[in-house]
């Protein structure tokens, strides 16, 4: 059974995914156009993003380890919040540009990192066994939301477009404000200091020469998310 105050930051936690996975801003690419960028500029505003993306990942998550799930996660919206408003007050493609950078750190910062406060909370209640629960609805949440942003999305498709930043932008900030009443525990005792980035790469590189089955389901994720990524964006 679940302490209320387990149940408190895990309802929290709910409602920070729903915020931040909103689907509101999925039709970015016509946005772009009624901001009068040509298709080869847009396509390098994606081109950005991934890069970024992929040079951002595993960084972000060593930044997780070092400075807590919930700096992280409120730095992930504030990302997000810089985005929204430079895709509502820019007009030009350098600004754009921008505006995509930021936009894949708010995604690094929090890719995993939710998760992980999760576990970490579960942890401390000694409530593991219920984790399988617990991400089931975090993912539920997620598509949830997602599914009602992009049908938000398409009513407001006609001339209101820009309201979907607008929304995207209250989203954030509501994210802010319940990630800032999450009650995540220390994973190291109050104690000690907080591993330093070598540190943390050492201890992950161990983990993958003495866990042999976990480091063949990470490889097993990575290729299958790169062909499912790959096949959903240019099929």
């Amino acid at each position: 059974m679940l302490s209320p105050l387990i149940r408190r930051n895990l309802q929290l936690s709910y409602g920070y995914a729903a915020c931040s996975f909103l689907g509101i801003t999925t039709l970015w690419v016509i946005f772009l156009q009624q901001r009068g960028l040509s298709l080869v500029a847009i396509g390098l505003c994606e081109s950005v993003f991934h890069l970024t993306s992929f040079l951002s990942e595993v960084p972000s998550g060593v930044i997780a380890d070092r400075f807590g799930y919930r700096s992280v996660l409120i730095s992930s919206r504030l990302m997000a919040i810089g985005h929204a408003i430079i895709m509502l007050t820019a007009h030009s493609l350098g600004w754009f540009l921008l505006a995509f950078v930021l936009q894949a750190w708010a995604y690094n910062l929090q890719s995993g990192t939710l998760a992980a406060a999760q576990y970490d909370i579960l942890v401390a209640a000694d409530a593991t066994r219920s984790y399988p629960h617990v991400t089931t609805v975090l993912n539920t949440t997620i598509e949830i939301a997602d599914t009602v942003g992009v049908v938000l999305a398409g009513w407001l498709l006609g001339h209101h477009l820009i309201w979907t930043y607008w929304i995207y932008l209250v989203a954030a900030l509501m994210a802010v404000l319940l990630t800032a009443g999450l009650k995540i525990p220390a994973v190291i005792a109050p104690t000690e200091s907080r591993p330093g980035l070598q540190q943390i790469t050492v201890a992950a590189w161990h983990v993958l020469q003495t866990q042999p089955r976990l480091r063949a389901l990470i490889l097993f994720d990575a290729v299958f998310s790169a062909v499912s990524t790959t096949y959903y964006y240019y099929f």
